[in-house]
């Protein structure tokens, strides 16, 4: 059961860094561009989605309620739990963005090709994947 919220933790920080690290990087506006993507474990079912305007990420559980935000600066992006606590960054280097705790352990990777993420987690399982349209 641990293992199975650790995998859901980290599915949902590292599907969170991917969004907002391949998002636009508009001033977020009402003319800015909106991007939604849908989050899927690596059985296939729901793990939520996420809207982008700008440089802001909002995240949304499988039942719709909120599940947080991630800023992006730069290469680098700040994750945010519902209340607005910080609970990890990520970094993007190319196709791969390595996704780190609030304490700097890393926790998990994905890497992008298309319009299509695989996330593993820090053994490297695949724990699940995002795929933005």
């Amino acid at each position: 059961m641990r293992n199975k919220m650790m995998s859901a933790a980290v599915l949902a920080i590292t599907v969170a860094a991917f969004i907002a690290a391949s998002a636009d990087t508009e001033a977020a506006s009402s003319t800015s561009k909106t991007t939604t993507s849908k989050h899927t474990t690596s059985s296939g079912s729901s793990a939520g989605r996420s809207t982008t305007q700008g440089n802001t990420t909002r995240h949304t559980s499988k039942t719709g309620s909120s599940a947080g935000k991630s800023v992006k600066q730069g290469n680098t992006t700040r994750h945010y739990d519902k209340s607005g606590k910080a609970v990890g960054k990520s970094v993007t280097q190319g196709n791969t963005t390595r996704t780190m705790d609030s304490s700097g352990k890393t926790v998990g990777k994905s890497t992008t090709t298309g319009n299509t993420t695989v996330h593993k987690d820090a053994q490297g399982k695949t724990v699940g994947k995002t795929v933005t349209k």
